[in-house]
């Protein structure tokens, strides 16, 4: 290609494609699947409980508390206990730091400003830069709200004449008492309506809640019943297949983590975290049979009957019946026949209880309070800045205009950056919806309902469906869920005002127009100061994907099965954590402004291309197993130097790659550098093997840098005259 030019620092711009109707998008969300009904009936029982004790005991911020169940509420019981502990702790000392901080400028209330903003910048620091993140979000947004709401009910006490006017404190005690004790009164009224509904989800949840152990051998045997499918040559298999595979094992692990935190017996996981990756490894060498046999399935009929009695076996808690099976093939598949058959051997052993145990991927727990990068990755400082900014300027929006009730600008103001342009205005649309829904929910009751309502019972009837109604949306994906939670928001704080009926129809409105101003002010900062766009996202992501691949070539450099097994596990989990996360940003996309997409003349990278190199897997992971093969020992020394030489080109080559996806650099690199495939001869189906997948990576390749590559742009020669003129 010397006759052209790689056009320089243009890395490739990203969308999601075309987007689906509304309608099929809320079909898709809104349908039932397994266990939504019963976690949303379990958030509507404990927020009618916490309802119930509150108004029965007088408990202020009862809307707080009922938002508190929904938003804490996770997928399965372990998650949700852990979060629901962590919140609550982070709670009461973020109470305790509130305190201090009125003490520091209880004489100085000029001081309560920039430490109200301090506290905002460094808990939003902290969020992106700690292991411990969403407890130091949660701390941050306890400190902001109690400034803001202490701040109004100091006002208060030290005028106890305009106490009788403002019902929406609760509190009409504090005309009585001295500012300083009905701060503290406040806060620590705070604090049990916090604790109270932390203490009903996690006695929900270790009673009725989700197990993980259960819910990992649901989703196992759903892979190993989708492979049975694939074996058998049922249509759309290979689709579930490679959607699972895309999937990854992170989630997996994480339920395994999780399994033993119950410890209820039976239902406790005995096998370890090697049949994940077993399993894992069965769905891509079935996809790797398609790439070498296409649609020829005639030896995998075998390998059906051997999944559904794992399947059986995984939900029966015993052992697999049957013999070992035996797949049996030629040529180039005949080496991903015999990784299948020992793939399936492993699997039946471990369920049996006679394999030693491998690879356990235990998670960690995080070491130390801060990530490796916390001062060297400028975008941590940007995040909080520009929170810290939207939440002081709603501060003062509010304070100026002595307008308490939009305090959910503030609110609004943490809850809708959490980091692309995209995200937020994704965020800010959802949150808007579900206000408005929420709200003119509450509107409704109010003038219709409310007046005819005399007991609890009535309130109940009230708070069960709109309830469920947010339970279930939240339940949903990320596209919807956070409109679920908004319409609960809205309707509590709308609805749950004071103890009892209530005919305030202000509220409402406030509510409402703190939200909108909220939305407005993130909308402002996020897409004017620093906007982070979704293709940077994704091109960060695909360019982790790509270093992943280059480590894993770098381990087939050595042969003769010297190939680490745990390092190997660590950058196939690497690499599809990437791919996740980099389809999951793609959501956002159709939310970002023009300012920040797409630059003129940039090739996109949708979510077509990222499947593409999430594709790029299984030739890889098919060469590492051949690799292992203790056929490998068999190869003519030259041969196998030649395949060392061409792991490290290759991998050398994808990190180039990973270099201009991410900035934009050495795009020449790129399009030159990409090595061709060995030229492997010889007698022997490892000969064939290894030239197949050789040239499979090569052509998947190729087809990415056709479609999104670095552009090719011809050297225009100078004039005639010049050349002669530059002769002499």
């Amino acid at each position: 290609m010397k006759g052209n030019a790689a056009q320089p620092g243009q890395p490739p711009d990203v969308d999601e494609g075309n987007l689906r109707s509304l309608v099929t998008l809320l079909r898709r969300e809104l349908r039932p699947t397994p266990g939504r009904l019963g976690d949303s009936v379990r958030i509507v029982v404990v927020v009618l409980a916490v309802v119930a004790i509150s108004e029965t005991f007088r408990i202020p911020d009862i809307a707080l508390s009922a938002y508190i169940v929904l938003f804490l509420s996770g997928r399965e019981a372990a998650s949700t206990v852990r979060t629901a502990l962590a919140a609550g702790i982070a709670v009461v000392l973020a109470i305790f730091v509130t305190i201090a901080v009125f003490m520091l400028s209880l004489s100085e209330p000029a001081l309560r400003i920039p430490l109200m903003a301090v506290m905002t910048f460094a808990a939003m620091f902290l969020s992106r830069a700690s292991p411990l993140g969403p407890v130091f979000f949660v701390a941050g947004f306890i400190v902001a709200y109690g400034l803001t709401l202490g701040d109004e009910v100091l006002g208060l006490a030290l005028q106890p004449a305009t106490a009788g006017n403002a019902p929406q404190f609760e509190l009409p005690g504090i005309a009585f008492v001295p500012p300083e004790e009905a701060l503290v009164r406040f806060l620590m009224w705070l604090s049990l309506a916090v604790a109270l509904p932390i203490a009903l989800l996690i006695g929900a949840n270790l009673l009725t809640g989700r197990d993980p152990a259960l819910l990992l051998r649901q989703a196992l045997a759903e892979r190993l019943a989708t492979a049975a499918r694939f074996c058998a040559g049922g249509r759309g298999a290979e689709h579930e297949l490679e959607a699972q595979a895309f999937e990854g094992t992170a989630g997996l692990h994480k339920l395994h983590n999780l399994a033993g935190f119950f410890g209820r017996g039976e239902r406790r996981p005995v096998w370890g975290a090697s049949l994940i990756d077993d399993i894992a490894r069965l769905g891509l060498l079935l996809l790797s049979w398609l790439r070498v046999e296409s649609n020829d399935r005639d030896s995998l009929p075998p390998a059906a009957n051997a999944c559904r009695r794992a399947e059986r076996a995984l939900q029966d808690g015993k052992a697999p019946s049957g013999e070992p099976v035996e797949i049996t093939a030629t040529g180039a598949v005949r080496p991903l026949a015999g990784a299948i058959t020992h793939t399936l051997r492993a699997i039946r052993k471990t369920l049996a209880g006679t394999a030693p145990e491998h690879g356990v991927h235990d998670a960690a727990a995080p070491r130390g309070l801060l990530t490796a990068d916390a001062f060297t990755n400028v975008e941590y400082v940007r995040f909080a800045l520009k929170v810290t900014l939207a939440v002081m300027i709603c501060y003062f929006a509010m304070s100026m205009t002595n307008w308490p009730g939009i305090h959910t600008c503030i609110i609004t103001a943490f809850f809708v950056t959490p980091g692309t342009v995209g995200d937020t205005l994704h965020k800010a649309t959802l949150r808007f919806v579900g206000c408005l829904m929420g709200a003119g929910l509450g509107l409704g009751v109010i003038l219709l309902l409310m007046p005819r309502m005399t007991d609890l019972g009535d309130l109940f009837l009230l708070l069960a469906p709109v309830t469920l109604l947010a339970a279930w949306v939240g339940y949903g994906s990320e596209r919807i869920s956070y409109a679920g939670w908004q319409i609960g928001l809205a309707f509590y704080l709308v609805v749950l005002q004071g103890y009892g009926p209530t005919i305030d129809m202000y509220t409402a409105r406030d509510r409402t127009i703190g939200i909108l101003f909220g939305n407005i002010v993130v909308f402002a900062i996020f897409t004017t100061i620093w906007p982070v766009s979704v293709a940077n996202v994704v091109r960060t992501h695909l360019a982790n994907a790509l270093e992943q691949l280059a480590t894993l070539l770098g381990l087939g450099i050595r042969g003769g099965g010297e190939i680490s097994q745990s390092a190997r596990s660590a950058a196939d989990t690497a690499f599809g954590q990437s791919i996740a996360q980099a389809r999951a940003v793609l959501v956002n996309e159709p939310f970002e402004t023009r300012e920040v997409q797409r630059a003129a003349g940039r090739r996109p990278i949708d979510a077509a291309v990222v499947a593409e190199v999430g594709r790029l897997f299984i030739p890889v992971s098919a060469i590492l197993d051949l690799r292992t093969d203790p056929a490998e020992h068999d190869l003519p020394q030259p041969t196998q130097d030649a395949i060392r030489v061409h792991h490290q080109a290759l991998a050398g080559w994808f990190r180039q790659a990973a270099s201009w996806t991410r900035s934009g650099e050495g795009a020449s690199e790129v399009i030159d550098g990409l090595p061709e495939p060995p030229i492997l001869t010889g007698p022997g189906d490892q000969f064939t093997a290894l030239a197949t997948w050789y040239g499979v990576l090569h052509r998947d390749i190729r087809k990415i840098l056709d479609e999104v590559g670095p552009q090719a742009t011809p050297l225009v020669p100078h004039p005639v005259g010049d050349a002669l003129r530059a002769a002499g």
